[in-house]
């Protein structure tokens, strides 16, 4: 049928689940490996500072994607909550209006 679109929410609601848990365990990672990435200077020289500062840029880089990616997870997860809810509500509206025309 042209222009009706079919919606199980019970699988967006899985899908927005999913992403969340996906966030959570993103985050648990990224906090257990964050003492790995971020180092400090081998020697006092200036070498292993500049080393050290370099890698540690990257790390901090690398730490900002990381709470950027589990930010939009949670984002696109309330998203899909919010649009399935609104779906929902405008179906039992509808619906409400076509019985109230057969009675």
């Amino acid at each position: 049928m042209a222009g009706h679109v079919l919606i199980a929410p019970d699988t967006i609601l899985a899908a927005a689940t999913e992403l969340d848990l996906v966030a959570e365990r993103l985050a648990a990672v990224a906090a257990a490996t964050a003492p790995a990435t971020h180092v400090v200077p081998a020697g006092a020289e200036e070498v292993s500072r500049l080393s050290a500062r370099h890698l540690n840029t990257g790390a901090t880089s690398h730490d900002r994607a990381i709470a950027q990616a589990i930010l939009e997870c949670h984002h696109a997860a309330a998203t899909l909550r919010a649009q399935v809810t609104q779906h929902v509500a405008g179906d039992m509206a509808r619906a409400a209006d076509v019985i109230a025309i057969h009675l």
